[in-house]
């Protein structure tokens, strides 16, 4: 079988910040909490997005060097701090969530299907 580039893991990050907020949420995650993020081992790279889609204002996005990188990260002093810089937030916030995503290699058993 054909081996296939498996994509790094992202986590992705929404919340709903109510419009009026958004400015100074902004400059909090500008100069306070990305380069806490940034320090977090195994992440390489983060993207921001704005968004007016289902009740979500922000979205940011962090990759990850690989697969092996993602437990060290989450258990990380520096991913504890950056959940800790969120708490200011929260009494504002309407919905926050937070997603992993990672890329699957083919499986054998499905080899003749896909």
């Amino acid at each position: 079988m054909k081996s296939r580039q498996v994509w790094p893991p992202v986590i992705v990050v929404r919340a709903n910040v109510p419009l009026d907020l958004l400015p100074q949420f902004l400059r909090w995650y500008r100069e306070s909490h990305l380069p806490t993020v940034m320090a977090i081992p195994g992440i390489v790279k983060a993207f921001r997005a704005q968004c007016r889609r289902y009740g979500i204002t922000w979205a940011a996005v962090y990759q990850l060097r690989d697969e092996g990188a993602l437990q060290l990260a989450l258990e990380s002093a520096q991913a504890q701090k950056a959940r800790e810089e969120w708490q200011a937030w929260l009494p504002f916030v309407g919905e926050i969530s937070v997603e992993v995503l990672a890329g699957l290699v083919p499986l054998p058993a499905y080899h003749h299907w896909n």
